[in-house]
């Protein structure tokens, strides 16, 4: 009876030490995979919000030299692969992903107020896992071996002292199921209820250093975050301070240029031959672009760095004042602009009137070959929300290339055929999104472009 009590105390004491040590181990593992996530999907957001994904590229490719770690993949709000831990994978769809035997998968949706930034990826080893469970099922059995064994042959006289010193190893893995990882029993005697207690206390210990390796981890990233926070605000100073010389140091010059271009036109017209003449134009006519890009490069930077003022606005009356102003300045372009009477937004009026410059000046530049221009500026609901909404009948562009059009620098029209920066749509992507909206376009070539966006609440 003493001995079949006894068998069952073990049983139990082991069952409920080994289960816990199981249990602990692996949510530690999901623990660690999750402050992972949650700490590189932190920076993730910067990154996706600012589209800088140089920095976050250099945190993605450290991720495998975690061993529990195969490989990560970040994607932007389109799903296309911005970060990768194989270089190979960026600018790709991201695949569908797919556990496999002792691989899975875990994803971290990146997001704010306004709706989707991205996503995180990340492809983990189960390797540990398994190893966990062979070992605790190897030393458990062998445990429990030596254990019945010992106490087969351990006489009735010993039976209270081994329900004793049982009760306080039972003591000690209540203690460690609370979560109080420095209790020990103390046991360490050779029979088999001391081994027990020793190889309890060595879980115990190993569990209470994975603990504090844990901690140290997460402070040392928490300060390589704080590291690479401090490094991006030093780079947006830096990035300021360029576009101010920018404004000061290089205008200077064009205008030089400019001017001297003009005078040799002017009053050498007489002296020069064609050639000189074309070159002149030429020279003056690159400046011009120059100055044009260094504004539109201004307008990115204040985009970028302005602090944003939420006020309800006309929107009607903004695209007027931003009609007129285009009329002014191209006079000769015939067009007919339809604007929806009662437009209203939230947002910064500043802000939106560079956007809605940029849009609708595109509409008016790419009309400039249609006979019957016409340009619609108008609202419509897509659920609770309300689609402001920029159309013409003009060029437009090829849907396979739509991706490049948000993007600083692309252009899917030839300079000769539409002049421009390629920077105007990297603007107003950039308001939308300091807006916490979202902007698409559709188009089919030769069919005019219809561009949509959605501003946030604020």
């Amino acid at each position: 009876m003493i001995f079949a009590l006894e068998a069952v105390m073990m049983a139990v004491v082991l069952w409920a030490t080994l289960g816990y040590t199981i249990d602990n181990s692996i949510r530690q593992i999901e623990s660690a995979r999750q402050v992972t996530l949650n700490i590189v999907s932190s920076i993730a957001r910067i990154a996706l919000l600012y589209e800088d994904y140089d920095n976050i590229q250099g945190y993605v490719e450290e991720l495998p030299r975690n061993t529990d770690i195969i490989s990560a993949m970040l994607a932007d709000d389109r799903n296309i692969i911005v970060a990768s831990s194989d270089l190979s994978d960026i600018g790709k769809s991201l695949p569908v992903l797919k556990d496999s035997h002792n691989v899975s998968w875990q994803v971290s949706k990146i997001s704010n107020p306004a709706g989707k930034l991205g996503m995180l990826a990340v492809q983990f080893s189960d390797e540990a896992t398994n190893a966990i469970h062979r070992n605790a099922l190897t030393r458990g059995a062998l445990i429990a071996a030596i254990g019945m064994s010992v106490i087969a042959i351990i006489s009735i006289g010993f039976g209270h002292l081994l329900t004793r010193r049982l009760g306080t190893v039972v003591h000690a893995a209540e203690q460690v199921a609370a979560g109080n990882y420095q209790v020990r029993t103390g046991l360490s005697s050779h029979d088999e209820v001391g081994q027990v207690g020793k190889a309890f206390d060595t879980m115990a210990e190993m569990i209470a250093a994975e603990k504090r390796s844990l901690s140290r981890a997460n402070e040392a990233l928490e300060q390589r975050v704080e590291e690479r926070t401090r490094k991006l605000q030093e780079a947006n100073h830096e990035y300021a301070a360029f576009a101010y010389a920018v404004s000061h140091d290089l205008r200077s010059p064009l205008r030089s240029m400019n001017g001297f271009s003009d005078i040799l036109l002017e009053d050498y017209a007489d002296k020069l031959d064609d050639t000189a003449k074309d070159y002149l134009r030429r020279i003056k006519k690159n400046s011009l672009r120059m100055n044009q890009l260094i504004d539109d490069l201004l307008t990115l930077s204040r985009v970028n760095q302005a602090e944003i003022s939420h006020q309800q606005i006309d929107l009607s009356s903004l695209c007027q004042d931003v009609v007129n102003e285009l009329v002014t300045q191209f006079p000769d372009h015939e067009i007919q602009v339809n604007i929806e009477p009662g437009m209203t937004a939230q947002g910064d009026p500043r802000l939106l009137r560079d956007a809605m410059m940029n849009l609708i000046g595109n509409a008016w530049k790419f009309t400039g070959k249609t006979e019957q221009a016409r340009i619609s500026i108008s609202t419509e609901k897509l659920g609770e929300r309300t689609v402001y909404k920029v159309e013409d009948n003009g060029t437009g562009f090829d849907e396979a290339y739509a991706d490049k059009l948000f993007v600083p620098f692309q252009r899917l029209h030839s300079e000769q055929d539409f002049p421009g920066t390629g920077i105007g749509l990297s603007t107003v992507l950039r308001v939308i999104k300091r807006h916490h909206g979202e902007i698409w376009a559709e188009s089919l070539a030769d069919s005019g472009a219809v561009f949509r966006f959605t501003l946030g609440e604020g």
